[in-house]
């Protein structure tokens, strides 16, 4: 009976937290003024091709615990970017298995240079849109001295 009340409690909390990327209102400065402050409802994120554009360090710190790659293409080519730079500083260079398996993975994320390749034919056929350009020049400019 215990389970059956543990697991609707939290299917409850976890139904109220909502998706991860949903952006929180803004925090009063005060823990008063919290308590005194409406919570407003939490407003759905925008989609991913009309967000502004973002740093290299916005893009690590979105794409740090996906655990699969996404389904759009600028946000799929962000994401091999961001795992492709991780790893490449991981590798020690001693051809351990971990090494192996570091290239390994790189290969099937098909790292450089089909990244970067990828990444221009991507600006190329998004040279219109500002935001995607810049999330493109973002990981490009990684890639590139």
């Amino acid at each position: 009976m215990s389970r059956i009340m543990a697991l609707g409690l939290a299917a409850i909390v976890l139904a109220a937290w909502g998706p991860a990327d949903q952006k929180l209102a803004a925090k009063p400065a005060t823990p008063e003024a919290s308590a005194m402050t409406p919570v407003a409802a939490a407003e759905p994120a925008a989609a991913p091709q009309a967000a502004a554009p973002m740093s290299w360090e916005d893009t690590q710190e979105r794409y740090r615990n996906v655990e699969a790659e996404p389904a759009d293409p600028l946000e799929a080519l962000e994401y091999r970017g961001v795992l492709c730079q991780h790893y490449s500083g991981e590798i020690g260079g001693d051809g351990s298995e971990r090494d192996q398996w570091l290239n390994a993975r790189m290969d099937e994320l098909r790292c450089e240079p089909e990244l970067v390749a990828e990444a221009r034919a991507l600006r190329a056929a998004h040279k219109g849109q500002a935001d995607i350009v810049s999330r493109l020049d973002a990981v490009i400019a990684v890639y590139e001295p």
